[in-house]
């Protein structure tokens, strides 16, 4: 009798460690992984100092590359001396040549990092108002504009003007640059008409 206990003892020990190990894939199964997922806060970067900012005189604002203007000046330290009442003039048809005179800015900075990128620059005279103007993007070669990429825009008064160039600035996305030039519209009200610009920025937003 003892030794058929025993056997039985034995029989319901396998079996029990048998269900034991059928059991574990079902508990497996019912295992919920859980994932944190971190959202990085939004990041604006305001650029005070752009890289550079150049005058370009004598020029086909609308078309010429920068190589085509008869002169060109560098106006960097003019837009970033934190003085709103010096500055220099964009005009469209300079006197007496029928050219126009515009600004490029461009600053070291990859745009496809961010997804929103701003210019802002202080009027500090406009001739006629409302003042209508127009920002190209470049091409890669950084000298000839994208003529097919642009915001227009117009300023009823003196003072900061922001532009979202974002629509047009990823036309430059893994160049590690962007470049913008500022132009006086072609329209006729503009003709001849000065507006001066004083101080410049560039807004990026991650």
């Amino acid at each position: 009798m003892m030794i058929g206990k025993k056997g039985n003892i034995g029989n319901l020990k396998f079996f029990l460690a048998l269900f034991l190990l059928m059991l574990v894939p079902i508990v497996n199964s019912l295992v919920v992984y859980t994932s944190t997922v971190v959202i990085t806060p939004q990041q604006i970067i305001t650029i005070l100092k752009p890289d550079s900012a150049t005058k370009l005189v004598e020029i086909t604002a609308q078309s010429a590359a920068d190589s085509s203007a008869a002169t060109s000046t560098d106006i960097l330290n003019l837009l970033i001396d934190d003085d709103i009442t010096t500055g220099e003039e964009i005009i469209y048809n300079y006197p007496g040549n029928n050219k126009d005179a515009c600004h490029s800015y461009s600053l070291n900075f990859e745009p496809s990092t961010y997804s929103k990128v701003e210019i802002r620059v202080y009027f500090s005279l406009l001739e006629v108002m409302p003042y209508d103007w127009t920002v190209f993007v470049y091409q890669p070669d950084a000298d000839n504009i994208n003529t097919g990429y642009y915001v227009d825009g117009s300023s009823s008064g003196t003072g900061w003007v922001t532009v979202d160039v974002s629509s047009i600035i990823h036309q430059l996305d893994g160049q590690g640059f962007m470049k913008v030039r500022f132009i006086s519209s072609t329209h006729f009200r503009n003709r001849g008409k000065i507006a001066i610009i004083s101080e410049m920025e560039w807004i990026l937003t991650s």
